[in-house]
C-alpha cells in the first residue's frame, strides 16, 4: 500500500472521529495529528530512502518525559503495562514515553486504522492519568516537537 492509498484510510478514520483532514495533515505529505482528550496524536506514512517502494504507518502519541526520581521503579512499570497493551505498546525516545503502534502498510485496512487510532489514543489517556497520579511532577507542559514523526523510534 502506498502513501496515497494509506492517506484516504487515514482521512476516512478522522472524518469518523468527526475531526477535518484537512485541518489534521501536516506540512509534508503523509502526515496528520489531533488532539483526542488528553491526548496528542501523531500520525505519518512514510518509507526509508534504503527501500522506498515499502511504507510503513506508525501512530504514537506523547505519553511524559522520564521522571527524575524512581525512574527505575517508572520503568518497570511501563514494562508491566506492556504486557497488557494490544496492537500498541509504550517506548522510550531521548528523555520521552511514547504510546506506539508502527506497522508495514501492506495489507493495512479500514478497520485497523480505526481501531488503532482508539487504542493509542486511549492508552495514552488513561496512562497518562495513572502514572501521572503515581509519579507526580515528571512531565513538562510542552511535548516534544512534531519533528519525530517520520522516524521510526528505533530499528525497523
Amino acid at each position: 500500500m502506498n502513501i496515497q492509498e494509506a492517506g484516504v484510510l487515514i482521512e476516512n478514520s478522522l472524518k469518523r472521529l468527526n475531526l477535518d483532514p484537512a485541518t489534521c495533515r501536516g506540512e509534508k505529505q503523509g502526515q496528520w495529528s489531533f488532539k483526542s482528550k488528553d491526548a496528542t496524536i501523531w500520525i505519518d506514512v512514510f518509507s526509508f530512502p534504503t527501500n522506498p517502494e515499502k511504507y510503513y504507518l506508525q501512530i504514537m502519541s506523547p505519553l511524559c518525559t522520564i521522571p527524575e526520581s524512581k525512574s527505575d521503579a517508572f520503568m518497570q512499570d511501563l514494562l508491566e503495562i506492556n504486557y497488557q497493551m494490544y496492537g500498541s505498546w509504550m517506548c522510550k525516545k531521548a528523555n520521552w514515553v511514547y504510546v506506539l503502534c508502527l506497522r508495514e502498510s501492506a495489507g493495512l485496512d479500514q478497520s485497523e486504522i480505526d481501531a488503532t487510532l482508539d487504542r493509542v489514543s486511549f492508552y495514552s489517556s488513561d496512562y497518562f492519568g495513572k502514572l501521572s497520579f503515581k509519579y507526580q511532577g515528571c512531565w513538562t507542559v510542552k511535548p516534544p516537537s512534531v519533528d519525530l514523526i517520520g522516524k521510526a523510534p528505533g530499528p525497523v
